[in-house]
């Protein structure tokens, strides 16, 4: 039995069961190179049919990730927010058609028949990929987040916590699960929202708002939060465990979304910074601080209490946008209830996909649980023919070192010598963290190759932190309240006496958004974990996605075009070992 996921509208992907166990998996951005894309994902589902070898008409069910016929109070709020601001109103209105055209690109082509047709899904599928004799489900967005942590997580039973910017009607859920049962405790309506309040301050410090939370993130460890008591008593405001409001003569998060915010807000914290460029200020660091430490306590009430409520359950599963927010998670596995945490890699709208899918599986058709997400490595894979044939179409002669061992010694040996390497290997990472598929990596001792990297590689702030990956079995010498961390989804500090050892994957709190790495899941990576621990005593690398201001790269052809581009020395693609050097090129 074949079940599709799909989120259809902002962060497009798709997701593929087989008989229960999740076997394709991909965001639609990494294929139309745009950041969030929007589009139907037609190019995320026709990969997840040929990862299969199957047809639409094979397909028995789909599961949507959202219930649009339940958008009415949503609706309401949206059509208040376009008569302040009409021109907003009018630009997200054509937004959301490009969203639905299977196309992209600003509109959908004249071939695709009437306007009514781009919102029937069946009739998008119909028209890429033939006929569709299956179901389609369309389903709670809250509970596909749910779902998504819960039934692909190793816990029999669990507390559940979702967040985001919000569903049909809520914006926070709290709950448990046990088995295939999830029970909801308790809703949070929007507009009270983490996700909008968080979203807002983003803007306000001159980040791209749904793009440049992770920016705060990095930014807050280089402040101190003076403003928390003010957040928490008239912003983000706590009239009850486990609830929370937003004031939002304070926090409006539409009109922040075209840089207007309201006086209450400027009057308490001065004007916004104007753009991403513009130079930081204490007052700066100062409001990231606050945000992150009220945003991070209102987490730590609505935990507790989804746990004292829902039977005290000390397993924890985590989704929603907001969750995204590593920090606030490792704070939840060093102060709260929880012995566990499961975040799954992609907990954001794109991994509703894999949650829509889980949810028709067991609930709508009754099945029992079996399967659980270990690892993200369910996107695209190419052979050394494929990249064998990248590398000749850019004039590259070079041929693959067989020995793996021989591989991974000359990697090693560059990168003791502060060089950074482009890594792609096996099948592409499912979410938005790159997890030894598509990196960029360096040796962690060396403080000087963080700006390096961020100044002329990655082309980013000098004050975001890199995360280490880490070998699972020494995780623990190394971090602080050391779990299973796959996805790179858990801040933790770093043991005071490693810090001066693997100084550029610490950040200046002492923290490090740990990634580990099983044997089991990626093989190639760990043998090179474990290649430099033996050449250097250090089982850590330094890990970033392989990028540069663009989505993560899927394709040999797109990882060549980025590596010529970039400062980067090597570049190490499947068996393929290509060194800047020997090119002839700057």
């Amino acid at each position: 039995m074949y079940i599709l996921g799909l989120a259809t509208m902002g962060e497009s992907a798709a997701a593929l069961l087989k008989d229960g166990i999740l076997i394709a998996a991909a965001e639609e951005e990494r294929f139309t190179r745009i950041k969030h894309e929007g589009c139907f994902p037609i190019r995320a589902v026709a990969f997840c049919l040929a990862k299969a070898g199957i047809s639409l008409a094979e397909i028995e069910h789909v599961g949507i990730y959202w219930q649009p016929f339940r958008m009415g109070v949503r609706a309401r709020g949206m059509l208040k927010a376009a008569l302040r601001n009409p021109a907003s109103f009018f630009r997200q209105a054509g937004s959301a058609l490009r969203e639905l055209s299977p196309a992209g690109g600003g509109h959908a082509p004249a071939s695709q028949g009437s306007w009514m047709e781009l919102f029937s899904v069946r009739s998008l599928l119909e028209k890429q990929f033939g006929p569709f004799h299956g179901r389609l489900h369309y389903l709670d967005h809250h509970r596909c987040h749910m779902a998504s942590a819960f039934f692909a997580s190793p816990f029999e039973q669990a507390t559940i916590l979702v967040f985001d910017g919000a569903g049909e009607e809520a914006s926070t859920t709290l709950a448990v699960g046990s088995g295939t049962r999830l029970q909801i405790l308790r809703s949070i309506p929007w507009p009270h929202s983490l996700g909008h309040f968080y979203s807002t301050m983003t803007g306000f410090l001159g980040f791209t708002m749904l793009d440049g939370e992770y920016k705060l993130m990095g930014l807050a460890p280089y402040g101190k939060p003076e403003h928390f008591p003010f957040i928490r008593k008239n912003m983000l405001v706590t009239d009850a465990p486990g609830s929370y409001r937003l004031n939002h003569a304070f926090v409006d998060y539409h009109a922040a979304l075209q840089g207007k915010f309201p006086r209450a807000l400027r009057e308490m914290f001065g004007n916004p910074r104007q753009h991403d460029s513009a130079p930081f200020t204490d007052r700066h660091r100062e409001i990231a601080a606050s945000t992150q430490a009220a945003f991070e306590d209102v987490v730590q009430d609505l935990a507790r209490w989804a746990f004292q409520e829902g039977g005290r359950q000390d397993n924890l599963a985590i989704a929603g946008g907001c969750s995204l927010n590593c920090a606030a998670n490792g704070r939840l596995l060093r102060e709260g209830p929880f012995d566990r945490i499961y975040v799954p890699p992609a907990p954001h709208d794109a991994g509703c996909t894999v949650g829509a899918a889980l949810l028709v599986y067991h609930e709508v058709l009754g099945h029992p649980r079996q399967f659980e997400m270990t690892h993200a490595y369910y996107g695209p894979e190419y052979g050394e023919a494929e990249i064998g044939q990248a590398l000749q179409a850019q004039g590259i002669e070079t041929q693959p070192i067989a020995d793996e061992e021989a591989l991974l010694a000359k990697t090693v040996d560059l990168l003791t010598s502060g060089s950074v390497v482009g890594w792609f290997q096996g099948a592409m990472e499912f979410g938005p963290r790159a997890l030894g598929a598509r990196s960029f990596l360096a040796d962690p001792r060396h403080e000087s190759i963080r700006d390096t990297i961020n100044a002329k590689i990655k082309k980013r702030e000098l004050f975001r932190p890199f995360a280490p990956s880490v070998k699972e079995e020494a995780a623990a010498e190394y971090f602080h309240g050391s779990q299973q961390s796959p996805f790179m989804t858990l801040t933790l500090p770093v043991h005071a006496h490693q810090r001066d050892r693997i100084p550029a994957v610490t950040h200046i709190d002492g923290s490090a958004r740990v990634h580990t790495v099983r044997r089991a899941d990626h093989p190639r990576y760990w043998n090179l974990l474990d290649r430099f621990e033996r050449a250097t005593g250090v089982p850590v690398l330094l890990n970033t996605s392989f990028n540069i201001q663009e989505p993560i790269v899927c394709t040999p052809e797109e990882a060549l075009a980025t590596f010529l581009k970039s400062g980067v020395n090597a570049l190490v693609m499947g068996n393929y070992f290509i060194e800047r050097k020997r090119l002839g090129r700057a």
